[in-house]
């Protein structure tokens, strides 16, 4: 193993920045019962409007901001792709599989967040196809972008596949060993009142056993069962009933039941005030689940909306936190000539 770190340059991003006050073209999916509002911008998930059967109305239940300027200017990651590290890397560094340390940028502190300072989030892809019911986006990121190597590729492929169903299919290649773990970032209110707490939702996980985090937020040695805790989710309950009785709040990984690889459902979340649900799925061994804290009122919908300061959980399936410096942990290494994939599906009645 080497003793000094190697790194690459870290590069910033150029003309693929959006101007201010220009948006991008925003991309819709429809069904009979949903429609979806994309942006290139992030990859991101600007809405999902719910529409009721008997009166026709939507409603929007995914936490989305007025502009793209404002999605860039703050550090929420709404709605985005992230990547290439979705999650945190303990003091921004790893030493991959041949001892090689690298080196990445920090953005919270001295730790890696979510791809970096400048991740997949505030990144333009390009749109390669779209359709009604389908749209993908591309990004290619170069040789040490961020700290890491090897020139990458990813696609972020949302469809349509049921009147009530959205998929995001999540692809990545490189040419040189790099850890990657891809992840939507999507707040969900199933209330659509953005303006209220969504701490009042019921929370179903497939999970025995979570990650405790230290100070940083880093995932501390092994995995604690979830039973006689605050993070017992098995049987549905509502968020804001187990909130006094978890330690360390909700930012959390929940280390999931099922076999990786294989698309299986892996949460619910529920509405008792407005009947809505969603069911999730996916292809990863953890969900971090992660109830908003830090919204303010400066943060508005497209509609003028101020957002209350937990109008969102977001739910976010990937591999477990740190695994570049976890080797007990599910491997996040991507080597030349695989291809990386995540399927997540949300379903909505």
């Amino acid at each position: 193993m080497s003793n000094s770190p190697q790194s690459s340059k870290v590069v910033h991003p150029s003309s693929d920045t959006p101007k201010e006050g220009a948006n991008a073209p925003r991309h819709v999916l429809r069904s009979d019962q949903i429609r979806v509002s994309l942006s290139a911008v992030g990859a991101r998930m600007c809405g999902l409007y719910l529409r009721d059967a008997s009166s026709g109305n939507e409603t929007n239940i995914a936490v989305g901001l007025e502009n793209d300027q404002a999605y860039l200017a703050q550090d929420s990651y709404i709605g985005a792709v992230c990547g290439r590290y979705a999650n945190r890397i303990a003091n921004s560094r790893y030493t991959d599989p041949s001892g090689k340390d690298v080196i990445l940028s920090s953005n919270e502190g001295p730790t890696h967040l979510h791809g970096g300072q400048i991740g997949f989030d505030k990144k333009t892809w390009t749109v390669k196809d779209t359709s009604d019911t389908k749209v993908c986006f591309e990004l290619t990121s170069d040789d040490g972008d961020q700290g890491y190597p090897g020139n990458f590729t990813a696609t972020a492929t949302y469809s349509v596949t049921a009147p009530n169903r959205l998929r995001l299919e999540i692809t990545a290649t490189c040419d040189q060993p790099c850890p990657v773990n891809m992840t939507s970032h999507a707040y969900w209110n199933l209330s659509g009142a953005f303006d209220k707490t969504a701490a009042d939702h019921v929370l179903q996980i497939n999970a025995d056993a979570w990650l405790p985090i230290d100070d940083h937020l880093i995932p501390l040695p092994g995995t604690r069962d979830v039973a006689g805790t605050g993070y017992d989710f098995r049987s549905a309950a509502r968020v804001s009933d187990m909130l006094p009785h978890a330690s360390q709040g909700f930012d959390h990984n929940f280390c999931l039941t099922g076999d990786r690889g294989t698309l299986r459902q892996i949460a619910t979340l529920s509405d008792s005030d407005s009947g809505r649900s969603m069911k999730l799925f996916s292809t990863e061994a953890g969900l971090q689940f992660y109830l908003c804290q830090h919204f303010t009122a400066d943060m508005k919908t497209e509609d003028g909306v101020s957002l209350h300061k937990s109008a969102g959980i977001a739910l976010e399936p990937q591999t477990w936190p740190d695994s570049p410096n976890r080797p007990d942990f599910p491997s996040p290494w991507l080597k030349p000539g695989e291809t990386y994939r995540h399927v997540i599906e949300w379903e909505f009645s």
